[in-house]
């Protein structure tokens, strides 16, 4: 059996790996990257007539945003939740609005893709392909987000796509008791193998009490987010501590996203607080409530995360120059951004012109991610012969961890470094 990399070896995104065994070729993932220009980067290509099984891990465009180029003229089997292929038909025609120029498919692929979707419960096998089955388990990541075990003629393989082992206000941390301690192989994400997030209920007293102390002070709290995963965890935060006495607006693709994942409660941590969360917050359907939002103290949860387009772009022109509002990030902010601009410079570059902040600017590690110490004992969960291979993260951040765990007797670490490096067990 081997493994290839055609996407997420030696860098962040556009995750992509091929399981070829003598009588299945398994896809786990087929995301997207996308350039400074915001063009997609996708994986090196795979003939969908060599597929015999596809496994979506969720639906952030990074995993999935490459899948309907596959579906043009096949319809190779796709196994995901049902809420990841829901959120995911979401983000794709998201995606076409916003980049279809750019892409190599259309609304009648997405139809395809969706079409082909086969759905998996937690904790169910399901056989897919010839004498091979998979079970895919919570990976704690965003609603719907699974990882997967693979038997496939007579190995197995745990695919983490992207997962987190801590609790968060949305959902339970990844179900890591449920996997076998000695799967051939494992293949992991490690996208903060160098980076350690702050507990979280500190992190979180740290954010409430900053975006009160704002709305206390007359001002407005603009939290640009990712819609998919963070502006969901962040409305919940919000409510779980009380800011609720105070208008909380959620624009953009969000509303969509919080109506769907409301459909799911079994699949929430808190369904409770969910729907609380849901009724109290405020739609934004149209300019004149966004104008609306911005006329009292209130706290507005928007598209985009590092404030590259969407609602945030018109909220931020508005805010970001008196001193009385707050401009919180809630998000990693990638460079050429002007998220990342306004960190490091104070400053950001608006259709074509320049909005100095003055308003109160932080940034919180709400991170969906396993950090460091997650990561590393995710790895020694498993036997030392246990081949883990780490993916979705850049070679300089994971090789010191690496060492590390070699040191230790974890000497079966793999770091592929380029899209279309192979792997043979």
């Amino acid at each position: 059996m081997k493994m290839r990399f055609l996407g997420g070896a030696g860098e962040v995104g556009r995750l992509a790996v091929l399981i070829k065994a003598a009588s299945n070729g398994i896809l786990l993932d087929y995301g997207v990257s996308f350039d400074a220009n915001d063009r997609p980067v996708f994986p090196l290509h795979v003939r969908p007539k060599d597929l015999t099984a596809t496994f979506l891990s969720h639906a952030h465009l990074d995993h999935s945003g490459g899948l309907p180029s596959l579906y043009v003229s096949t319809k190779t089997p796709l196994y995901s939740t049902p809420l990841t292929m829901e959120l995911s038909d979401l983000m794709y025609a998201d995606a076409i609005k916003l980049s279809g120029y750019y892409l190599p498919y259309t609304l009648d692929e997405v139809r395809e893709t969706m079409s082909s979707a086969i759905p998996l419960t937690y904790g169910e096998p399901v056989e897919i392909g010839r004498d091979a089955v998979v079970t895919a388990y919570n990976a704690g990541h965003i609603p719907g987000s699974a990882m997967a075990v693979i038997e496939v003629e007579g190995r197995v393989v745990v695919f983490t796509g992207d997962f987190n082992t801590v609790d968060t206000n949305m959902l339970r941390g990844a179900d890591v008791y449920n996997l076998p301690r000695r799967p051939d192989v494992v293949i992991m994400e490690a996208t903060y193998a160098s980076t350690n997030h702050p507990p979280r209920e500190k992190l979180e007293e740290e954010f409430t009490r900053s975006v009160k102390e704002v709305l206390e002070g007359g001002g407005s709290v603009l939290i640009p987010s990712f819609a998919l995963g963070r502006a969901q965890e962040i409305l919940l935060t919000l409510v779980k501590h009380g800011v609720d006495s105070y208008p909380i607006y959620v624009d953009g693709l969000a509303r969509q996203i919080n109506q769907i994942v409301g459909r799911y409660p079994h699949l929430l941590r808190d369904p409770g607080l969910y729907k609380k969360a849901l009724e109290i917050s405020i739609e934004v359907p149209n300019t004149y409530v966004r104008k609306g939002a911005m006329e009292e103290p209130s706290v507005i949860i928007t598209p985009a995360g590092m404030l590259k387009g969407g609602a945030a772009l018109f909220y931020f022109k508005k805010l970001a120059q008196n001193r009385k509002n707050g401009i919180f990030l809630p998000s990693f902010q990638a460079p050429n951004t002007p998220g990342f601009q306004i960190l490091s410079k104070g400053y950001a570059v608006v259709d074509s012109s320049t909005v100095k902040v003055e308003a109160r600017l932080e940034w919180f590690d709400f991170s969906a991610h396993a950090g460091r110490r997650e990561i590393e004992a995710f790895i020694k969960r498993f036997a030392p012969d246990t081949k883990i291979i780490l993916v979705h993260t850049d070679p300089s951040t994971s090789a010191p961890l690496v060492s590390k765990l070699a040191e230790e007797g974890f000497d079966n670490i793999y770091l592929p470094t380029a899209p279309g490096e192979e792997v043979s067990l």
